[in-house]
C-alpha cells in the first residue's frame, strides 16, 4: 500500500514538473511577444509624429526655398481660402484671445 502512495505521489511529481516546464515556455513565448509589442509601438508612435516634420523638412521645404516663399507666404496663402479665415477667428474667441 505504502508502495502504491510513493509511486502515485512520483508520478504526480513528475506530471507536476512537466506542466512547470510547458508554464515556463509559455511564459517566456508572453514575455517575448510583450517586448516586440512594446518596441514595435514606440517605433509607430515615433513614425507618426516623427514623419509630418521630416516630411516637411526634406519634401516641402526646398521647395518652399525654391520659390523664395516662406512659411508665412504659406499661411497668408491659407488664410486666402474662402471661410478659414472664419473657422480662425472662431477658434480664437473659443480660446480666450
Amino acid at each position: 500500500m505504502e508502495n502504491t502512495e510513493n509511486k502515485q505521489l512520483k508520478e504526480a511529481i513528475a506530471e507536476n514538473a512537466k506542466l512547470i516546464e510547458q508554464n515556463n515556455k509559455l511564459l517566456r513565448k508572453i514575455y517575448r511577444q510583450n517586448v516586440w509589442g512594446m518596441w514595435l509601438r514606440v517605433v509607430w508612435y515615433a513614425a507618426l509624429i516623427g514623419l509630418p516634420f521630416a516630411l516637411y523638412f526634406y519634401v516641402l521645404e526646398p521647395y518652399f526655398a525654391a520659390l523664395g516663399s516662406s512659411y508665412e507666404t504659406f499661411s497668408a496663402g491659407i488664410q486666402e481660402i474662402p471661410g478659414f479665415k472664419q473657422f480662425n477667428e472662431t477658434l480664437r474667441q473659443h480660446k480666450g484671445e
